[in-house]
């Protein structure tokens, strides 16, 4: 799912708030079922149940939830674009741009056909993709590889896949997203994916980009994938860091709280439990990056609130990092579906 584009949260418009806040439910934990716990950050809303929620440590196993949160009979109205949700609007990038765009990814997935001079400068490039792009497939010169992204939105990453050969399906809650990527010519789906139906292991590849956290149950879904996917096939999953130096150090400004869309805040330890209890197991351990940089951001904070409150905060950040190596802002696991889930 294509990230959501953070901003001060603002009465939606549509329904009045107290039909709103009738429809906002408290869930229990998705990794342990426990409701215990205590708040990590209150994260004020006006439709919220007494006009606050929060992103809620569980007591038992850590994972972090939005507590409470909007239910299905109203989620939906945050999915527009008249609330800041931007997942259907598509490519903004120049031609210029989507050509290196285009040569980033090449350099990392190495299609069948691409140039002696794509392959020759993917050596240079493939670590700048690493780092620049949450979620890198690799083709490796095969032809027909059959891909799934599960939020997919408009499709930028299936545009991609599909123009170097491989046969991609997405799916979204937003029909607005899929009529975009049908603009595009990319079949997205629009549904729960458990309700689609999709053939059993009809896929070699499937990609969660920014959706895990913001389905009701993680549990369910993927299940779903690991029915779908073909024994040995590779899930690509990047949330937000639940255990990101800035969630501590920003707050109700940190650009990945996007409330109230995102529901869980997975931490490398829990994504990892996640992804075992439902027969997949990490490539490698769980990676997170952090792409805005921090002088960068400092300089943006330093013409908004003054040079003592920016100069604190950057502080702040550069102390955490030092003592939390996995603090980026967004986590990285890459998977593949092992042949039959564990019992228990």
């Amino acid at each position: 799912m294509t990230p959501v584009t953070p901003a001060k949260v603002a009465p939606p418009t549509g329904p009045l708030p107290s039909a709103l806040t009738a429809g906002w439910i408290f869930p229990t934990c998705a990794q342990c079922g426990q409701t215990a716990g205590e708040s990590a950050l209150k994260v004020p809303h006006p439709d919220a149940p007494g006009g606050m929620s929060h992103v809620w440590k569980c007591a038992g196993c850590g994972l972090r939830r939005l507590q409470p949160r909007p239910g299905p009979d109203i989620i939906g109205h945050y999915y527009q674009q008249e609330t800041g949700y931007n997942a259907f609007e598509g490519r903004r990038r120049s031609a210029r741009a989507q050509v290196v765009w285009d040569f980033l990814r090449d350099s990392f997935s190495r299609p069948r056909d691409a140039r002696l001079s794509t392959q020759l400068a993917g050596f240079a490039a493939a670590p700048l993709a690493r780092w620049l792009f949450d979620i890198n497939v690799r083709i490796d010169g095969r032809h027909g590889m059959r891909v799934l992204e599960v939020g997919s939105g408009y499709g930028d990453i299936l545009m991609y896949l599909q123009s170097r050969g491989c046969k991609v399906l997405g799916t979204d809650l937003s029909p607005s997203a899929a009529a975009k990527a049908g603009e595009n010519g990319v079949e997205v789906r629009v549904g729960n994916l458990v309700d689609l139906h999709l053939p059993g292991e009809s896929f070699d590849a499937a990609i969660m980009s920014h959706s895990l956290e913001h389905v009701p149950d993680p549990n369910a879904e993927l299940r779903e994938l690991h029915r779908i996917l073909a024994p040995g096939g590779l899930l690509h999953i990047a949330v937000p860091n639940g255990a990101a130096v800035r969630l501590d150090t920003d707050g109700r400004e940190w650009m990945h709280l996007s409330h109230p869309y995102h529901f869980w805040y997975f931490d490398p330890d829990n994504l990892v439990a996640m992804i075992r209890k439902h027969g997949f197991e990490p490539l490698a351990p769980p990676q997170t990056t952090t792409r805005h940089h921090a002088l960068g951001l400092w300089r943006a904070e330093l013409r908004a609130c003054g040079i003592v409150p920016a100069t604190r905060r950057l502080l702040r950040f550069l102390r955490g990092s030092l003592s939390n190596p996995q603090g980026g802002d967004v986590l990285r696991l890459v998977c593949r579906r092992v042949q039959s889930v564990p019992l228990g």
